[in-house]
């Protein structure tokens, strides 16, 4: 069993005063729920106070907590450090832990692509050496110290994902990260309820640059009329940057892109320097296009391009981002296949288009058996979130796109998507409901061979409900 801190380690990080020594950890949580049997808890007050929770972390497997105070249920000899803030001890353990790190730290934000561009970078990274990359979507407030608290001793690289859902957050997320290399992904009206227009949000995702360590390299998107200002802000700070996108003016772009067989053929072109050919198993433009900064980190780590290239292939979206599920069941004795794009954590205007391209070129051409021609296009879309005063209008807008053309039947989930929905061709129209769970028995009903599923939507709507749903048919028999 690997040691991550030893009781002196996190003592001398955070103060307070501890009640019993001579214990180590192997990792840090904040939740009893999914805490593992060795780590530290650290009980918070958030939305719900820790505290009331300390005793079910013990029963889990912690084996230590910081806390603001000692439940009056806890066992006597439990160790705890007290201080007076646990969510500063967080913080404080997290700027220790970085201090110790001696690797190289990527950070990734932007309104659009972070949480894939961190994988798919953390995929390559791997092939180079011990990496950690930070688990699921841990870019807030609370994610990021747990993604620092938590880098493995031996991690010799590591990339973490910052976001914000209001100004002022990123610069002092960046600032406790201090990375060595910064991404900015497309910057979109993702998050447009908090900020006057879409300038201010490139503002602050461009404050990456605050913690960026001396002489650090920012990589950026040129997809965005902002692209001047954020050169300003590199400037200033005396950093260096790389840009990417679709243009020849930039120091990584892709020359040419095919979408087939469900997969994505990439040509690109790092300037006065090396000609690149791969393929990405997923489909679309955006994922191509989220391929390009993992070229510029490897670039300035002065790592072997052409292992990344052979291994491009070898990446799958993470759960809730564009994995494709092939599920396969019978209804009254005939074979069943269909294919879920299962996008359900997350939706944008830009991220919705471009999902809406991903159906467009879909298949199933890679079963070399399966003669379903021509199959059913079918759109599960959820409201999507904090658009601001316009989030009506821009719902209902996305009804013009040509590209809604591609699918059969489209199904609305939530109170903004039903403004979508009103909008729809009648030809185009499934159901309107308030939430997924009325959906289900219509799903299953009218469920036919062939059919592709793209569910999408703000992860609150509770889309991945319907995905569960769906993946719960996979290899059963069924009547109807």
């Amino acid at each position: 069993m690997k040691f991550l801190h030893t009781d002196k380690e996190v003592h001398e990080a955070v103060g307070g005063m501890i009640t019993k020594r001579n214990w180590a950890v192997t990792g840090v949580s904040i939740d009893s729920r999914t805490i593992l049997e060795g780590e530290l808890f650290i009980a918070i007050k958030a939305e719900r106070d820790g505290h009331e929770f300390l005793k079910s972390a013990i029963y889990n497997g912690a084996v230590a907590a910081i806390v603001n105070r000692i439940p009056t249920d806890t066992p006597k000899d439990f160790p705890c450090i007290v201080v007076k803030d646990s969510f500063r001890a967080l913080n404080d353990l997290a700027h220790f832990s970085r201090k110790r790190y001696k690797g190289k730290l990527v950070a990734v934000t932007g309104s659009v692509g972070k949480t894939s561009t961190k994988s798919l970078l953390a995929e390559i990274l791997s092939k180079f050496g011990e990496t950690y990359c930070s688990p699921q979507s841990y870019n807030n407030y609370l994610g990021v110290p747990l993604t620092l608290v938590n880098i493995p001793l031996d991690a010799k690289y590591v990339v973490a994902e910052i976001g914000m859902s209001s100004p002022g957050e990123i610069a002092p997320l960046s600032n406790l990260v201090a990375p060595d290399i910064g991404i900015i992904t497309t910057i979109s009206s993702a998050h447009l309820a908090a900020f006057d227009d879409i300038k201010d949000i490139a503002y602050e995702k461009a404050m990456i640059c605050s913690g960026l360590v001396k002489n650090g390299l920012l990589i950026f998107s040129s997809e965005t009329p902002f692209t001047e200002m954020i050169r300003g802000i590199v400037k200033k700070k005396k950093l260096r940057h790389t840009t990417f996108g679709r243009h020849s003016s930039n120091q990584i772009y892709l020359k040419a892109v095919s979408l087939k067989k469900n997969r994505t053929s990439i040509n690109a072109i790092i300037k006065d320097f090396k000609n690149l050919n791969f393929d990405l198993h997923v489909l679309g433009i955006h994922h191509a296009l989220n391929s390009l900064p993992v070229f510029g980190v490897l670039l300035d780590l002065n790592l072997d391009l052409n292992i990344a290239v052979n291994h491009m292939k070898d990446w799958k979206p993470v759960t809730g981002r564009g994995r494709f599920v092939d599920l396969k069941f019978n209804i009254n004795s005939k074979n069943i296949l269909i294919r879920v794009i299962d996008e359900s954590y997350n939706s944008n205007p830009t991220s919705l288009k471009a999902s809406f391209e991903v159906v467009k070129y879909v298949s199933f051409d890679d079963y070399q058996s399966c003669n379903i021609k021509p199959f059913r296009r079918i759109a599960i879309l959820g409201d999507m979130l904090e658009l601001g005063s316009e989030e009506e209008k821009i719902h209902k807008d996305l009804a013009q796109l040509e590209i809604i053309n591609c699918f059969d039947v489209i199904y609305c989930v939530g109170t903004l998507m039903k403004c979508f929905y009103q909008a729809l061709p009648s030809g185009k129209k499934g159901l309107a409901v308030r939430n997924p769970k009325e959906l289900i028995p219509h799903l299953l009903k009218n469920i036919e061979d062939g059919d592709v599923y793209l569910i999408k939507g703000s992860n609150s709507i509770g889309l991945s409900l319907l995905v569960s749903e769906l993946c719960g048919l996979n290899g059963r028999k069924i009547s109807r």
